[in-house]
């Protein structure tokens, strides 16, 4: 039996803000295919749709033109193009901090696969996130009259609660900062399950073992994978008061991750992404938490974050979001958002 050889912890897929999909096609035979095929996908996605370059184009050695677009756009655009090239053949490469490994490691082909010249790439770059799209469907989507729709659990107000809510009402009154909006307004529906959870809040937030920076730090990552406008509206400012940099906080906004952190910093960030995404904890991980944690700590660590997936989780249920007047801090992703 062969060992494996030592690797690191699996990369996350946090690190990818979003992907390119190259078409190629011969201006000479193929070009009306890529025409027919362009058209097709104006309208049908809400993609980007690049120039025509029937000449050859940085790494690239055949005529070809771009399709830009977000994770999510992904599982619709990706198969119906396995179905659809014809005879043309499709790169289609994921865009993190090193397009030399994007276009050359990391990519797979649809249809023939065909030269690509990597070394003209940089192995480190900006992260690159999906532009506005400019598609026909996308451009129909955006001129679409927005009609209201009913809250799904309409605002409580301290006056509307009943006996067995009111004391939880006033309790959160005290702490939260946004009243008893948020997941407070699902929660007081249940208000015996309320209580158990504010209790449990109070603890993560107030008595825990971990640094409060370093717990504010694991919340917001948890509202970034989520997108929880909510966690991020009231977490980020806390995070920032606590001394976590605003170069940080907003890397981790844009979908990054953060390269100018603190050991500790990053420990929790590789400790939370990993467990939340990889769903488990990888012996070197681990290495690293204890090394710098206590048991406590790391038992601290977890429960925060699974607490704050299930605020998330109530959140999006709920269809709760920031307060009236109030900016939203991650943008509608569109049609498939």
């Amino acid at each position: 039996m062969i060992d494996l050889p030592e690797s690191p912890a699996p990369r996350s897929t946090s690190e990818i803000a979003s992907f390119h999909a190259h078409i190629y096609y011969d201006p000479a035979t193929t070009r009306l295919e890529a025409e027919r095929l362009r058209t097709w996908i104006d309208e049908r996605f809400s993609v980007t749709l690049g120039r025509w370059h029937d000449v050859k184009v940085g790494p690239h050695d055949q005529a070809m033109f771009q399709v830009a677009f977000a994770a999510d756009v992904f599982p619709v655009l990706v198969p119906w193009l396995m179905l659809n090239h014809g005879r043309l053949s499709i790169l289609v490469h994921p865009n993190t901090t090193n397009p030399r490994r994007d276009h050359l490691a990391d990519p797979f082909w649809i249809g023939p696969q065909l030269a690509v010249h990597g070394e003209k790439l940089p192995e480190e770059s900006p992260i690159e996130q999906a532009p506005l799209p400019n598609t026909r469907v996308a451009a129909e989507i955006l001129a679409r009259p927005v009609t209201r729709k009913e809250r799904r659990f309409s605002q409580l107000t301290m006056d509307q609660l009943d006996e067995k809510q009111k004391p939880l009402g006033e309790q959160i009154m005290k702490v939260s900062s946004i009243g008893i909006a948020g997941p407070y307004n699902p929660m007081l529906r249940s208000p015996v399950l309320g209580q158990r959870l504010f209790d449990l809040f109070h603890y993560l937030r107030w008595e825990t073992s971990v640094p409060t920076k370093l717990n504010e730090f694991a919340i917001l990552i948890v509202g970034r994978q989520w997108r929880s406008q909510v966690e991020w509206h009231a977490h980020a400012p806390l995070a920032a008061k606590a001394g976590l940099s605003s170069e940080i906080i907003a890397e981790l906004k844009a979908g990054k991750r953060p390269p100018s952190m603190a050991e500790d910093e990053a420990v929790v960030y590789d400790f939370v992404t990993e467990l939340t995404t990889a769903k488990k904890i990888s012996d070197p991980t681990f290495a690293r938490a204890k090394k710098l944690f206590s048991d406590q700590q790391i038992v601290d660590l977890t429960a925060v974050a699974g607490n704050y997936v299930m605020v998330a989780m109530m959140l999006a249920m709920a269809e709760e979001t920031v307060p009236a007047g109030k900016e939203p801090p991650f943008k509608d992703k569109g049609v498939y958002s």
